[in-house]
């Protein structure tokens, strides 16, 4: 059988399974959050945030997401791919296109102008062009134009979302990060109009606890395009548009209530909106990253954007609080002004311990055993032989019977012999007994109800069959059943065994049975002697009816017997419970054969995949156990075995019918009941498995974990926090958001923030220690406790970042100077100093 692809994504789920990092939701997100993605690049940011999240966070969270683009092709692909659970839906997508502008300027502005208070901004020689559904094609006045065209109709949508996401807040509060490109037609042209629009409506609506926060991408995360950087014009137009977009971007976040002479001014058909006031609380600027072979792929920089505005949605507190209390949410800290400059960037790297591949290898060695057993009925299993024998018990007795045996077969129409008196000797010898008669009348009556007895009789055994099938399918699984039927070819069987040997074996002695005559010669030698002699003594007379009335009731016996047997093979009833049996065993393999294949492969993939991880991750480790010695018992292999078969039982006409199994949930249940045997600080006692010097017993590993202080735990985990954090000093040092011209930390106040897993206070423990001292030297306020993510999160954040420092402006100045034409301003005209001269050095 070919699973669905539904069904395909249920055994992908099985990496999502967490057991010993499990926390409540409550506990874990910092809800009331709204992401905006504008554009190509902010959206498929949005869109990797929210799959991050997807399953981890309730409605209750208040996360929500929303894209604005023009790309209808592009919105169309991203609706499609939320059908499959990835991407945004319909409702989370407002679109800027409207057809009424598609021939508007194919002759120019000139010869078609637009409306005045829509586009009295354009540039009077704006070269003819043709809009249409495939978004702005990187012009920004395009992209604003599209936007003030549907403004009124769409500022109803956006306003909308503004408004249930604010409702939902129980706090009343509200964080806003607008998520977009700073190069692209749509993205650029529209990120100071929505923003403004939003501020505007904040503003009317009196909402003081809203904050609109934005995470610019530059040109230069697309440098690893080839089509891009071997295009010296597209290049130029996107440094361009970086270069227009974030002047004004700078200029307006310098703009307070105080500037009377300078605000921000928005026109459609019917509204204007004059606005004075800094259009972002918050900005971080992500650029392009560079290894040793050029920039990495823009992909891997949405994705490592992407998860750090998860930690953002996260309750994730940095530094240390006063008199023990937590330090600030890493939110507000990205929320908080600075009076050193507008502009963040970040280096943020969360170094995973690897808890869940752990669990991978630990679940795997449990369920080979366990699903080795699945395949292991042996043909003298106890439980097997029992029920065979009650499925086949009965034939076996009939075909092994002799001619006149009692008949016990369970089907209604077998002539009671108990209902037949013995006559008298008298009646005997004048031949008017009328037993042999009222036996003949009977057995011809019988002889017509034998094709119904003998549908009776089958169906009796093909009950019984299903009823034990049944049983064993419950308590043994598929495979168990197969093996019982023993169809030579399928499941284990190599040759037929079991059930169908058995039918075999019956349908042999049924073609051996040879009829007899023996008792109706018996019963006319007994009346020829009667009828020749005369017993006078009363001992003589007994034994005579004795001998009679046995004769004729093995004789009528026997004849039902014959019948049976002539019934049972001219219908063919072995053939039939045959049959069945084979299309039952072919029906299962066909079923499970592909399904516990991919069971199988799915946990032997993860479990091959953590030791990938935790090979190069813990090549410390003094073994790559981690386990206890003594903890793969019978007991646990069974509680998993029991699971496994209660899955693939449960789920036969689920599988059958091609419908989703929830595989995640049943075998997540399985392995929480067997794992959580390891006890409190499971992912500290799983690693100091692996990094003590002989594995440990459950017994010793729990004496390490029952006082506050141990020795050796202690040094284990000491060993383990080495390891650990020299690779994430060596990770941190490659994830950058951003890329600043060197010599950029002379001038720039950097804040470090170093979390560590609450959940693992041993472990954590040992880090703080060895990160406080040398070479590390970190100053120990600097690190907390989180509740959440089992990791060494580090967070560096360059406050008062100017743009000038960014490595990427030089490409921007250049592209605007040599091309001054791709400058489309669509604000201000004003020169940024900033972008130009060096900024003064921050102390």
């Amino acid at each position: 059988m070919i699973l669905i692809d539904t069904q395909k994504e249920e055994f992908t789920k099985l990496k999502d399974i967490r057991i010993f990092e499990k926390l409540d939701n409550e506990q874990r997100y910092n809800g009331d959050l709204l992401v905006i993605g504008l554009g190509g690049m902010g959206s498929q940011v949005v869109c990797d945030m929210k799959g991050m999240l997807m399953g981890e966070i309730t409605p209750d969270d208040n996360i929500q997401y929303l894209m604005v683009d023009s790309d209808i092709p592009a919105m169309e692909n991203m609706i499609e791919a939320s059908r499959d659970g990835i991407g945004l839906n319909a409702t989370e997508i407002i679109s800027i296109y409207r057809p009424n502008l598609e021939n508007l300027l194919v002759k120019g502005i000139k010869e078609n102008p637009v409306h005045p208070n829509l586009a009295n901004w354009m540039r009077e020689d704006f070269p003819q062009i043709n809009i249409d559904t495939d978004g702005a094609k990187g012009n920004r006045q395009i992209g604003r134009l599209m936007f003030s065209n549907a403004y009124e109709d769409m500022r109803v949508l956006l306003f909308d979302k503004l408004e249930e996401a604010h409702t939902r807040s129980k706090s009343g509060k509200l964080d806003i990060i607008i998520v977009s490109g700073v190069a692209g037609g749509t993205s650029g042209g529209i990120l100071t109009d929505l923003t403004y629009n939003i501020r505007a409506y904040i503003r009317s609506k009196k909402w003081n606890d809203v904050r609109v926060g934005a995470c610019l991408l530059m040109p230069d995360v697309l440098y690893s395009k080839r089509e891009i950087v071997s295009n010296p014009d597209l290049l130029a137009n996107l440094n361009a548009n970086g270069y227009a977009t974030l002047k004004e971007v700078d200029y307006y976040m310098r703009l307070t209530s105080k500037d009377k002479d300078e605000r921000y001014i928005f026109e459609s058909t019917t509204h204007k909106l004059t606005i004075r006031e800094n259009i972002f609380d918050a900005c971080l600027l992500i650029s392009g990253k560079k290894d040793e072979q050029g920039y990495i792929p823009d992909g891997v920089i949405y994705s490592d954007v992407a998860y750090f505005l998860t930690k953002l949605a996260s309750v994730k507190h940095v530094g240390q609080g006063g008199d023990g209390e937590k330090g600030k949410l890493l939110r507000d800290v990205f929320f908080d002004m600075d009076d050193r400059g507008y502009y963040k960037i970040i280096n943020e790297s969360d170094y995973k311990i690897p808890i869940k591949q752990i669990e991978n290898i630990c679940e795997y060695e449990i369920f080979a055993e366990a699903y080795k057993k699945l395949h292991e009925l042996s043909e003298d299993d106890p439980q097997a032989k029992e029920s065979r024998q009650k499925v086949f018990g009965e034939l076996d007795a009939f075909l092994t019977g002799k001619p006149g045996d009692e008949i016990k077969l369970s089907v209604n129409g077998i002539i009671p012999i108990k209902q037949f008196e013995k006559p008298v000797y008298k009646m005997i010898k004048k031949n008017q007994d009328g037993l042999r008669e009222n036996m003949g009348r009977q057995l011809t009556s019988m002889k017509d109800r034998i094709p119904i007895m003998i549908k009776s009789l089958k169906n009796h055994v093909l009950d019984t069959l299903n009823a034990e099938l049944e049983w064993f399918m419950q308590k043994k699984g598929p495979y168990a059943v197969m093996d019982i039927i023993g169809c030579g070819g399928i499941g284990s069987s190599e040759k037929d065994r079991g059930m169908i040997a058995d039918i075999d074996r019956l349908s042999g002695l049924m073609k051996q049975y040879q009829p007899t005559g023996e008792y109706s010669r018996i019963i006319e030698s007994i009346k020829d002697i009667v009828a020749k002699r005369f017993f006078t003594f009363p001992s003589a007379k007994r034994e005579t009816e004795n001998g009679y009335y046995d004769a004729c009731i093995k004789e009528c016996l026997t004849l039902q017997r014959n019948m049976l047997i002539e019934g049972m093979s001219d219908q063919d009833m072995f053939g039939d419970i045959t049959r069945f049996l084979r299309a039952k065993a072919e029906r299962l393999e066909e079923l499970y054969a592909q399904f516990n294949e991919d069971l199988k492969n799915a946990v032997e993939d993860l479990a091959a995949n953590g030791k990938r991880i935790t090979g190069f991750l813990l090549k410390d480790a003094k073994q790559q156990e981690y386990l206890p010695s003594d903890y793969i018992t019978q007991d646990r292999v069974d509680e998993l075995y029991k699971g496994i078969v209660k899955l693939l039982a449960d789920n036969e006409s689920n599988i059958d019918n091609g419908r989703i199994v929830p595989v995640k949930q049943e075998m997540e249940r399985v392995y929480k009941n067997i794992l959580i045997g390891v006890g409190m600080y499971a992912p500290e006692k799983m690693i100091s498995v692996a990094f003590a010097d002989k594995r440990p017993t459950l017994a010793e590993l729990n004496m390490m974990f029952v006082s506050p202080t141990n020795e050796t735990r202690a040094e284990i985990m000491d060993r383990a926090a080495k390891a650990f954090v020299e690779g994430a000093s060596e990770k941190t040092a490659k994830k950058k958001l951003c890329i600043l011209k060197p010599g950029f930390k002379v001038n720039i106040t950097n804040h470090k923030y170093i979390s560590l897993p609450a959940i693992m206070p041993f472990f954590s423990e040992a880090v703080t220690r060895l990160l406080t001292a040398p070479p590390y030297k970190e100053d120990r306020n600097n690190i907390s406790l989180n509740t959440g993510d089992v990791a060494i999160s580090v967070d560096d954040m360059y406050i008062g970042v100017p743009l000038s420092m960014m490595a990427c402006i030089d490409d921007m100045r250049k592209a605007y100077e040599v091309v001054p034409d791709s400058y489309l301003g669509l604000h201000i005209d004003e020169v940024n100093k900033d972008m130009k001269t060096e900024f003064p050095g921050v102390a």
